[in-house]
């Protein structure tokens, strides 16, 4: 099975966002991961829709995992991501 790149930076991020307990931007996560940081804020968004993300908005918003990492499949996750 081949995995698109939006996949594939879906899954980085859910690693990163995994490791931190406060809300992570898109652009932050963008540099981190050397990213575009527009395909990558479409990708949080699809995760965000598909509850895997939890989004929040205002200076200190970002995104944090809606479950616990052993909880997400990675079949959701290319789901919410490929539609």
């Amino acid at each position: 099975m081949l995995i698109t790149r939006a996949s594939e930076y879906a899954i980085l991020s859910l690693i990163v966002l995994s490791k931190t307990t406060s809300p992570m931007d898109s652009e932050t996560l963008s540099r981190e991961l050397t990213i575009s940081k527009s395909f990558l804020a479409k990708i949080l968004q699809a995760l965000a829709k598909n509850d895997i993300l939890n989004s929040y908005k205002g200076i200190n918003g970002g995104f944090t995992l809606k479950k616990l990492p052993h909880d997400i499949n990675m079949l959701e996750v290319f789901s919410a991501v490929e539609g």
